[in-house]
Order: structure tokens, then C-alpha cells, then sequence
């Protein structure tokens, strides 16, 4: 695939030894910590019946409540990018327990061509070494695989025995939204960031009767409808959705994903007919000018049927009904899943000796505290945290629009919170592997190989990715 990759595997594997863990639960050498929450293993609580050795029904044990552990010592953190939120949280945790050191390792100050790659290689030397860090913040980290190779520490029973996690304080939605099919969560939430989707408003208003039933709408069929909004409008410079043909085939394939890729099984689907069909479709979309490179955005007039858009942003827009867009929602899967991304999470080394302090700072880093700090850019899985984002998102694009609001405080945070509530999983998928296909689909694109070529190399790497 690229150079790295090999060495990556050869390392994973000697973790998966070094480690010792890898079945996710809290092992009984806790660092000398004795408030370690017990996770039972397969990420059970310890509270269901079990079968005895003579078929008896042993007493079922009562969950341990939480219990702080000596806040003393030292926790390290690993990120790719020195982040703003983290050295702040580093800095007020330090200042509410004086005896404790948090050491915030950044990689690189800036991005490269190279930054994401060198990362894991450096940081995949250090776990092989004993040497990475507590907590490993998992945006750009390849999550599956480190999963399955027993890097990340099952974090579901520090969930269930943290006392103020609950649907009260939090959107317990998101923060188990990793949860695996088992019951481990392995990675765990400090913002809920995704993508949206809306039309515009006003070709919407002039082809009415075909925006029903389109909530919970995912790229593919969002597109069908922009496609008509384009064909049916009698509107100069209508176009598609402002995309290249890279971007538009990576959310169309991110759509079916599983149709292609079965990432639990390792097996791989893209020297197909059906994916040489899916890169046709788009280039002949591109040749009949539904996507348009030169758009003079100051000087004429133009109409996107449809966009994609962030969160906290889209949110605002979405109530200008009148000339900006209509029917904003979070996009969903082709299966209806609302995704949130796996970028803005963390996970606890499975090798630390400091698995309660690392928690003890997830926990702050998800307090009420931490999560209302401007510093968190976007929204937060703590719903105190939402509403303080959501009043300085709303003063920031008020201010920005001169003034004008196209609705009240109130309903901006009501679309927000709405929106965070329909979260029911999370991406992620490698992307290394969405990085590789994007980097192949634009040699198609630029005309520099054939679809089939492409489908075929493509199914080359991706294989040699699972198997190596």
C-alpha cells in the first residue's frame, strides 16, 4: 500500500503479545490503584448469572461502585497536532490535582504530506517498546485494527460506574456510539461531530410534492432528488452540489461502504461491475456539467440543489427557509445509521500502569467544565457543554450576518440537540483506506486509467492492507 504499512503490522503483532490485555478487561495488576473498576470479560458488568463448574447458579454479584483512585502520579497523552482543547484541560486538571503531571505529546506542529504516516509509525514503535502514552487521542490512528490487536483498554466498565454519566448530563448516545457488537467500547466521545446534508430552499419552493418522507436521507438518494431539482428547474447555472467527482464518489462509496469492504471479515469487493458502474455514473454526471470547477461565486448567479455542511454550522442556515437551505438533517448511511465521527475520541493504552488516573482525565475531559470551554469546537457529548456551544455559535454567526438572525437561540439549540440525539453509531473505518481510494479514483477522474484499472488496483491493495 504505502511504505509503513508492513512495519505497521509487524508491530501490531508484537503488541498484541507485549500487551496482555487484549481481551479488553481491567487486569488485576491496576498500576497499585485499588479503585479500578472490575469489567468482567466480553465487557460484561458482573452482574448477570453465569453457569457454575456442577450447573449451579452461583449469587449474582453486585456492581462495585466507582471509586476514585489516589490522585497521584503522572499521565501521558499522544495526538498528531498540538490541540487547544487538550493543553487546556491538561493545564486545569493539573491545577485542581497539584499532585498529578499531564504530559501532552503532539507529534508534529503542522501538517505534511507524510505527518499522518510517520505518526503511526512512530507512535506504533512505542507501543511495541512499552513506551506510548496513557491516553491516545484516535483521530488519523487505524481504530479497527487497533481493537483487534488489544492496543485500546475496554472502556465500557468505566462507563457504567462513572456516576454522572447518565442520560441526565449526557448524551449517552453518543458517548456509546463506538460500541462494539460484543459490548466493549474501546473508544469514547468528547465531541459529536458529523455531516448534514440539506436542498436548496429556493429550487425546493418551485418542485413541490417531492420533499416528502426524505428525513434520515443518505447521499446516494439525497442526490437522486438533487439530480431532479436540476433537471426540472428552468434556473441558468443549477448545479449538482458543490463537489468534485473525488469528493461526490467518496461519499457514494462511504454510503454502501459494506458493499465493497467487510472490514470484520476482510474481505474486499471493488473489482466489481457494480463499482466500475459507481465511478461511471459520476464521470458521465461530470461530462454533462452537473458539477462546475469554474463557478464564478462574486460575479453570477448560481444554485446548488443541494449541500453538504457541518454541524453547528449547518444548524444556523438551516433556518434561513428562504434563500438558503431546507430540509437540513444529519446524513445517514445507506442502512439509516446516523454516524458520528471517530476523529474526536479518545482511548486508553491497554499497556498503561495508569488506567484509573487516564480515566480520571477522560472524566474531566467530559465534565461540565471542560466540555462548556470555548476551546471544544463543536458539539459536546455533555449537554451543559451543548448549550454553551450552541450560545456561542449562534452569537458568532449572527454577528457574521450582520446582525441578522434567521431564528431565535433557543430553536438553533433545539436543531442541535435534535440532531446530536439521532446518533446511533460511529465511522470507523480506517483513513488510510478511504485515503487510498480517493488517491485512486482521481487518476480515473483526470483521465489517467481506465475505471477497471483502477477497480483492479484497488482490490490489489485493500487486500494486501487486510492480509499483510
Amino acid at each position: 500500500m504505502r511504505k509503513g504499512k508492513s512495519l505497521l503490522w509487524v508491530l501490531l503483532i508484537a503488541v498484541s503479545v507485549l500487551c496482555g490485555c487484549g481481551n479488553g478487561t481491567v487486569p488485576e495488576n491496576n498500576g497499585g490503584q485499588s479503585g479500578a473498576p472490575v469489567q468482567e470479560p466480553g465487557g460484561a458488568s458482573g452482574t448477570e448469572e453465569c453457569q457454575g463448574v456442577q450447573g449451579k447458579t452461583p449469587d449474582i454479584q453486585e456492581a462495585v461502585p466507582y471509586g476514585q483512585p489516589e490522585m497521584k502520579g503522572e499521565i501521558t497523552i499522544s495526538c498528531l497536532f498540538e490541540e487547544e482543547f487538550l493543553s487546556a484541560a491538561a493545564e486545569q486538571f493539573m491545577k485542581r490535582y497539584p499532585d498529578i503531571k499531564v504530559t501532552v505529546n503532539s507529534y508534529k506542529e503542522s501538517s505534511g504530506e507524510s505527518a499522518v504516516e510517520d505518526y503511526r509509525t512512530y507512535l506504533n514503535t512505542k507501543i511495541m517498546t512499552g513506551k506510548a502514552e496513557d491516553i491516545l487521542l484516535t483521530g488519523f490512528l487505524p481504530i479497527t485494527k487497533y481493537s483487534e490487536m488489544g492496543v485500546f483498554e475496554d472502556l465500557s466498565g468505566y462507563i457504567q460506574k462513572t456516576p454522572e454519566l447518565n442520560d441526565e448530563n449526557y448524551f449517552m448516545n453518543v458517548l456509546q456510539a463506538a460500541k462494539v457488537d460484543s459490548g466493549e467500547i474501546y473508544i469514547v466521545p468528547y465531541m459529536a461531530r458529523f455531516d448534514t446534508l440539506a436542498f436548496s430552499a429556493e429550487l425546493m419552493s418551485e418542485h413541490s410534492g417531492i420533499e416528502n418522507d426524505i428525513r434520515g436521507i443518505c447521499f446516494g438518494t439525497a442526490m437522486d432528488l438533487a439530480k431532479q431539482l436540476v433537471d426540472e428547474t428552468d434556473k441558468s447555472n443549477a448545479f449538482l452540489i458543490q463537489m468534485n467527482e473525488v469528493s461526490y464518489a467518496h461519499y457514494l462509496i462511504k454510503d454502501s461502504i459494506g458493499q465493497f469492504i467487510d472490514v470484520d471479515s476482510k474481505k474486499v469487493n471493488l473489482d466489481s461491475a457494480e463499482y466500475i458502474a459507481l465511478l461511471e455514473s459520476v464521470k458521465a454526471l461530470s461530462e454533462k456539467g452537473y458539477f462546475d470547477s469554474e463557478i464564478d461565486f462574486y460575479n453570477m448567479e448560481y444554485y446548488f440543489a443541494a449541500e453538504c455542511d457541518y454541524d453547528v454550522q449547518a444548524a444556523y442556515y438551516s433556518m434561513d427557509t428562504k434563500s438558503g437551505t431546507n430540509y437540513c438533517m444529519p446524513l445517514t448511511d445507506a442502512e439509516g445509521r446516523t454516524l458520528m465521527k471517530s476523529n474526536s475520541c479518545v482511548a486508553i493504552n491497554s499497556a498503561s500502569e495508569n488506567k484509573d488516573l487516564a480515566w480520571e482525565f477522560i472524566r474531566y475531559l467530559l465534565s461540565d467544565e471542560a466540555q462548556t470551554s470555548p476551546s471544544f469546537h463543536g458539539p459536546t457529548v455533555s449537554r451543559k457543554g451543548l448549550e454553551a456551544a450552541a450560545e456561542r455559535y449562534y452569537a458568532f454567526y449572527k454577528e457574521g450576518n450582520g446582525g441578522a438572525g434567521f431564528g431565535s437561540q433557543a430553536e438553533y439549540k433545539a436543531i442541535l440537540e435534535s440532531w446530536v440525539e439521532q446518533i446511533n453509531g460511529c465511522d470507523t473505518l480506517d483513513s488510510s483506506i478511504t485515503d487510498l481510494i480517493d488517491e485512486e479514483n482521481s487518476k480515473y477522474f483526470s483521465g489517467r486509467q481506465t475505471a477497471e484499472d483502477t477497480a483492479r488496483r484497488l482490490q490489489r491493495q485493500l487486500e494486501q492492507y487486510f492480509n499483510e
